[in-house]
């Protein structure tokens, strides 16, 4: 089943490339054909699931990998879906998109799914190349270009240090694939690969947005259209966090415990500062860019436990995360398509021009924060179970004092939209289709918030042969 996703996901980006423009008045049959293509590959997840081994040495086979697939279609199929909202300006519907986002799912699921360093990076490189083309696809929008070439320079320079890294661990074991390079290191690392992981790990940082390794993230956000702005914040770092699950367990060996305290350092300071930036912030994308590095800090204190718990804690978090940021960023991408700038001043009063809009803004807001009763609140309190399981008890205090913290930068929002006055207190219009993905993605929010058994115990399931 994995090889069935990655040839329909790279056989489709082709195909929707190639007929693209056939359907330049039609993006919805574009659409449709995307959203096909990442039906059938979320499908083929839960299939996925049931295989196991490695194929040709490099790309691995079972339960992780199928909850990869599972996850990035699905981001990638409410991608295809959020296209049609924008009925009027600029079409986002169009087949070059379409087949960006494709390879960009495609390398995703390479990503976690390698074996060996070198599928690692080359994955890496897909996946980061449709985003640098995904932010700046509109030529005419200059700081969007800016900000893509920003993003694609820094990009540069993170995997220039990650395939530095990999030539030093190439260099004290003399292996790129993983069980050998564990091998290597189960002794203990020497001087040489603790620097080429700590390289790695700098290039991965870049990836992820951690601090200080995200100033590209705020102008990236800000300069792409909402919609390819959420599938930058949830498909790479969905990618990122679980292969960097992989390799804690299954490539670092000796060396696992090290990196992981790395990455409990980095995460821990993108969680404060990024939460300190956020409060500075009047552009809602930049907003969310910070609140994305928060977010990719929480991620990064599970993942450092290096435990089971941490684990499906992570893949829970990224669940919620998913349909949480994307409804929200489609939130922004309509309105925006009805001339409203994605700024705070901009959404004044937005409660009262469309309430219905308003209360899936707060669900959307207040999950976010991590509020009782929603996906992100169960996704923050996992993430602290595991930690009070690893018994990491200064970086727990330090992370609830900071979901505390934050609660005042989302609350800015939703006084913005309820309780400040609008300069313009018509009615705002909210097209249908965009009104309907937009309720689903909210009672999604609410239904894993309430109802979260099924997903952790597929989670449990799957997660289980990390250790």
């Amino acid at each position: 089943m994995t090889l069935a996703v990655i040839v329909l996901l790279a056989l489709g980006g082709l195909v929707l490339a190639l007929v693209a423009p056939n359907f330049d008045e039609a993006p919805g049959v574009l659409g449709t054909l995307a959203g096909t293509v990442f039906g059938a590959t979320l499908l083929l997840g839960f299939f996925a699931a049931g295989e196991s081994g490695v194929l040709y040495g490099a790309v691995t086979l079972g339960p992780l990998t199928g909850v990869a697939i599972v996850l990035l279609s699905l981001a990638g199929l409410l991608v295809a879906a959020g296209a049609t909202i924008r009925d009027g300006g600029f079409a986002l519907g169009t087949g070059e998109v379409h087949a960006m986002v494709m390879w960009g799912v495609l390398g995703g699921i390479l990503l976690v799914a390698s074996a060996h360093l070198l599928i690692f990076y080359l994955a890496l490189e897909l996946s980061a190349y449709s985003t640098y083309v995904l932010v700046g696809y509109d030529r005419e929008r200059r700081f969007g270009t800016e900000a893509a070439a920003k993003y694609m320079m820094l990009g540069a320079v993170g995997s220039a240090l990650l395939l530095f890294g990999m030539a030093l661990v190439y260099a004290e074991t003399t292996s790129l694939g993983y069980a050998a390079i564990a091998a290597g290191l189960a002794g203990g690392p020497s001087a040489l690969a603790l620097g080429g992981l700590a390289l790695m790990l700098v290039g991965l940082g870049f990836k992820l947005a951690w601090v200080p390794f995200h100033a590209w993230a705020p102008d990236a956000y800000q300069g792409a259209f909402p919609l390819m702005a959420g599938f930058l914040s949830v498909a790479p770092k969905t990618a990122l966090a679980l292969a960097l699950a992989v390799l804690l367990s299954r490539a670092f060996g000796g060396a696992g415990g090290v990196v992981a305290g790395w990455i409990g350092g980095l995460a821990l300071v993108s969680v404060v500062l990024g939460s300190l930036w956020a409060l500075l912030q009047t552009d809602l994308k930049r907003l969310l860019a910070y609140s994305t590095i928060v977010h990719m800090g929480f991620l990064g204190l599970g993942l450092a436990t290096a435990s089971l718990t941490g684990y499906v804690a992570v893949g829970y978090y990224l669940l919620a995360y998913i349909v949480t940021s994307l409804g929200l960023f489609f939130v922004l991408e309509a309105l925006e398509a009805r001339g409203l700038p994605s700024t705070l001043e901009a959404w004044r009063g937005l409660g009262r021009r469309n309430p219905l809009v308003g209360v899936l803004v707060a669900v959307f807001v207040l999950s976010l924060a991590g509020v009782p009763l929603l996906a992100g609140f169960l996704a923050k309190l996992y993430v602290f179970a595991a930690l009070a399981q690893a018994q990491s008890w200064a970086a727990l205090v330090v992370a609830v004092v900071m979901v505390v913290f934050g609660y005042y930068f989302y609350f800015r929002v939703l006084m913005a939209v309820f309780l400040e006055p609008a300069e313009d207190e018509a009615p705002l219009e909210f097209s249908p289709t965009a009104f309907s993905l937009v309720t689903l993605l909210a009672l999604a929010v609410v239904v894993l918030g309430l109802w979260p058994q099924p997903a952790l115990a597929w989670l449990q399931a799957a997660l289980a042969g990390l250790l």
